[in-house]
């Protein structure tokens, strides 16, 4: 694999969140090689030579974002706009599977057991990102049966049923109704963008697993006045709720999620790692959420990891400063599977 050195075979990987769905509709041909004038780096050949065995795929949908982007709806809809963003990459899914790119996952016996063979489809687990496109409580059954088995409820800007990290606002009556529907059908709570009201109240109410799928580490993110980073990164106090709930974090790369005011690094995605671990008092919830394009290109990845084929990277870094081999797995795919398996039909 490109870009590291191994004492042995480097560990296949687990991301835990990439917006395919989104970077194809914007243009990008997953199928094929990134070309030279890209200012983006994922494609499925890309992930496939960076051992990533298993992605959580998302359907994302912006609420208020730019009119005529394919997964955009405005501010005051009713939910049909963000019904039509959401199933229109839902489709770009399921053609990808029909042509034997992509292998969707719908239950715990259809999780990868290894690493990607040559010719496999790469395994594909629907997270929705933003829960604006269940119009209604009772639509939620028909996503589970689309295949959507992780939702966060909101985005930055909020959504219909909750507040996000830059919407101040718990659950709405609709987020309340959504979290027992999810815990009704088995679907994953994942916390990434919720407001801080939203967060506890959410973990207050769900029984079912939460995770949080690309968050890093509040404390890590002090502005030059001292200053924690804002809501779009996990507390320390967020990370010891999520502990109890036996959940997992995966590590965010782009840049200024990692270090506040210069260009990240390597070490600065394993600070990030290790002070999970510490406030939690185990490494059993590290895990990577790359959001690899998601609306970040290379430049703003951390040097040495600004490539799909250099995630392996990581975990070199992880084993270098001391990490077992169980662990440096466990931060690879190990992690993400114990969940996955626990929590999926």
């Amino acid at each position: 694999m490109a870009g590291t050195e191994h004492d042995g075979p480097a560990p296949w990987i687990v991301d835990g969140h990439l917006d395919l769905a989104t970077i194809g509709l914007c243009g990008r041909d997953l199928l094929a090689e990134r070309a030279a004038d890209d200012s983006g780096c994922v494609t499925i050949p890309a992930l496939r030579r960076g051992g990533v065995g298993l992605v959580l795929a998302t359907i994302f949908t912006e609420r208020g974002g730019s009119p005529g982007d394919p997964v955009a709806y405005p501010e005051d809809d009713d939910g049909r706009a963000a019904e039509i963003a959401g199933r229109r990459q839902l489709d770009l899914y399921r053609d990808l599977e029909a042509r034997g790119a992509i292998r969707l996952v719908r239950t715990a016996a259809e999780l990868p057991s290894g690493a990607l063979r040559a010719g496999d489809p790469l395994p594909a687990l629907l997270l929705m990102e933003c829960a604006d496109p269940i119009r209604t409580v009772d639509d939620a059954a028909w996503w589970f049966d689309a295949g959507v088995r992780i939702v966060g409820l909101a985005w930055a800007r909020g959504s219909r049923a909750a507040g996000g990290n830059a919407a101040p606002g718990g659950l709405s009556p609709l987020g309340r109704e959504l979290v027992a529907a999810f815990d009704e059908l088995g679907i994953i709570h994942d916390v990434s963008h919720l407001s801080s009201a939203g967060f506890d109240e959410l973990l207050a109410r769900a029984t079912g697993a939460v995770v949080a799928s690309h968050s890093n580490c509040r404390a890590l993110m002090r502005r030059a006045d001292g200053a924690e980073g804002g809501e779009r990164h996990l507390s320390d106090a967020q990370i010891r709720a999520l502990a109890a709930r036996d959940a997992v974090i995966g590590l965010n790369l782009f840049g200024r999620f990692l270090h506040p005011s210069e260009r990240a690094t390597i070490d600065d995605c394993v600070a990030h790692l290790e002070h999970v671990a510490a406030v939690a008092g185990t490494r059993r919830m590290a895990a990577l959420g790359s959001d690899l394009d998601g609306g970040f290109g290379p430049a703003e990845l951390p040097e040495g990891v600004d490539d799909p084929e250099r995630l392996p990277s990581l975990p070199a870094a992880l084993a270098s400063r001391g990490w077992s081999a169980a662990e440096v797995e466990g931060f690879a795919h190990r992690n993400w599977l114990r969940l996955l398996r626990q929590a999926l039909p």
